[in-house]
């Protein structure tokens, strides 16, 4: 059994990306299913100008799916995509390469969309992009680890793209906020966890997070075809404060966050 243990740990290190931060706040935001080529890639750069001006109090994490990767085994239409094949990661790094350069950028996670040129071809879309910016390890594989140190807070962030819908199947991880992508339908649900004091004995209640992503692509013919239903562009951003006497975290979504620090409403 020891040994079980020890080989389960071993298979999530590289997924781990760690970060620490001293201020009052900070911030992460996950950016996920950009569909680079079929996406409304205006609001994508903006939201990157936005993130640079957070500064090196804010981190970011591209979920899965960041380029649409449509192949002829896939149900999306070529026709649709304004960027085809290797042209989609050129841009996705030249938009992202911003984020590198300033430090903020943590990690690079794989989705099912870049999954069908590995399944073709065994080619990872993702870790071409890390390479590209220049540090593959960059990329985290197929979810993320963030410990987010605030000052002497840690905050355990865990991302998922494929994941089961499964209600309460996540909580065996025991972070402070499981992040949600792949389905693009947008909303957060707070909960309470207990922990367990062993020196005092006694059981600690917290608030933690599931923020449930929505994504960056525009309405694509599949999507009108099945009939699911449209959302708005977007993504959360997690607020986290670095008292350790008021440990919190507080999901904004991220155009009312920036709007927010716009108002000077939020500590950023």
């Amino acid at each position: 059994m020891k040994e079980q243990i020890k080989a389960l740990e071993n298979s999530l290190q590289p997924n781990i990306m760690t970060c620490r931060v001293e201020g009052s706040v900070a911030v992460l935001a996950v950016l996920s299913d950009i569909h680079q080529g079929l996406n409304n890639r205006d609001y994508f750069k903006r939201t990157v100008d936005n993130l640079l001006k957070l500064g090196d109090m804010c981190k970011v994490v591209i979920g899965g799916d960041s380029t649409n990767t449509v192949t002829k085994h896939s149900k999306g239409d070529v026709l649709e995509e304004s960027l085809v094949g290797d042209k989609q990661i050129l841009e996705l790094v030249e938009d992202i390469r911003p984020l590198y350069e300033s430090g903020q950028l943590l990690g690079i996670i794989s989705g099912n969309h870049g999954d069908r040129a590995y399944n073709d071809a065994y080619i990872t879309p993702e870790m071409m992009t890390a390479s590209l910016l220049g540090d593959r390890s960059l990329y985290k594989g197929e979810f993320g680890i963030v410990y987010y140190n605030v000052n002497k807070n840690c905050y355990v962030h865990h991302i998922l793209h494929k994941h089961k819908r499964t209600k309460n199947y996540y909580d065996y991880f025991n972070a402070d906020v499981t992040w949600f992508e792949h389905f693009h339908e947008p909303y957060a649900v707070p909960k309470v966890a207990i922990e367990h004091n062993k020196y005092t004995k006694k059981p600690i209640a917290k608030q933690v997070w599931e923020l449930h992503q929505s994504s960056f692509q525009v309405n694509p013919t599949y999507l009108k075809t099945s009939g699911i239903r449209p959302s708005l562009s977007g993504f959360w951003v997690a607020e986290m404060t670095g008292n350790d006497k008021d440990k919190r975290v507080t999901p904004y979504m991220g155009d009312t966050y920036f709007d927010l620090m716009e108002r000077g409403l939020v500590n950023a």
